[in-house]
């Protein structure tokens, strides 16, 4: 169980340590068909990102086959098996397959409260690459913003989901022909916008940051200018345009 944890974590950080750990973990064969399939998922990903499709394609069917094989197609572990699934099946083109195991493993995981975010994480990023390569844009743009949401309030040791999650929204805004901001938001003005899709008062974001509300107020001014609107509805709407939010 902790090879399995271990080495999924490692994984989402981008550590090299994953491999080791998770193939460890792979060949225990432990008898807890849960703790095995989270162990087989993560080497699926792994090989898959790895270029190893072969690989990444026998896990990932040896996962299915373990969920379905042991009465856990409706518990939230057996999400994973649905997520590796989809990515094998993007990589093998298979772009609607991939889209329909990708969204049964975020519908199965949203009926379970409490659950850890990272797998949910995952499954988003990876449904919003497929999305891009079907064209629908609109869908992985809202993906993306809800997994930025979840990075945003859990920022520890999710440098390389960051990475993972702006190289894609890079590659949706250029498939989507929107042209980059000649003067780009600074951090603390793209932290602003974020709150502007909310319903808080200037006044409520100056203490939410630590700030006084003339800061705000300058932020503000700034993002409107830079994004070339005038309200904050507007604003909100060409940030989601662009990718910021």
């Amino acid at each position: 169980m902790a090879l399995a944890a271990y080495g999924f974590s490692l994984y989402l950080s981008g550590d090299p340590r994953a491999a080791e750990t998770l193939r460890k973990g792979v060949l225990t064969e432990v008898d807890d068909p849960l703790v095995r399939l989270v162990a087989l998922c993560g080497g699926a990903l792994l090989a898959a990102e790895d270029g190893r499709l072969d690989q990444a394609r026998a896990l990932a069917d040896t996962a299915q086959q373990i969920a379905d094989g042991n009465g856990l197609r409706d518990l939230p572990q057996s999400t994973l098996a649905h997520t590796v699934t989809g990515v094998v099946r993007a990589q093998e083109g298979r772009l609607q397959e991939a889209r329909s195991e990708l969204e049964q493993a975020l519908r199965t995981r949203r009926q379970w409260l409490g659950l850890s975010p990272w797998p949910t994480v995952e499954a988003l990023i990876r449904l919003a690459s497929v999305l891009c390569d079907q064209g629908d844009g609109t869908r992985a743009a809202a993906l993306l913003a809800e997994a930025r949401d979840v990075l945003i309030i859990l920022p520890d040791g999710a440098e390389t989901l960051n990475a993972r999650l702006e190289s894609l929204q890079h590659r949706l805004s250029g498939a989507s022909g929107i042209t980059a901001l000649a003067e780009p938001l600074t951090g603390r003005e793209t932290t602003v916008l974020r709150l502007l899709r909310g319903t808080l008062s200037r006044g409520e974001i100056a203490r939410q940051l630590d700030l006084s509300p003339n800061t705000v107020k300058t932020h503000t001014r700034a993002i409107y200018r830079k994004l070339g609107v005038s309200t904050r509805y507007a604003a909100v709407s060409r940030g989601r345009e662009l990718g910021l939010l």
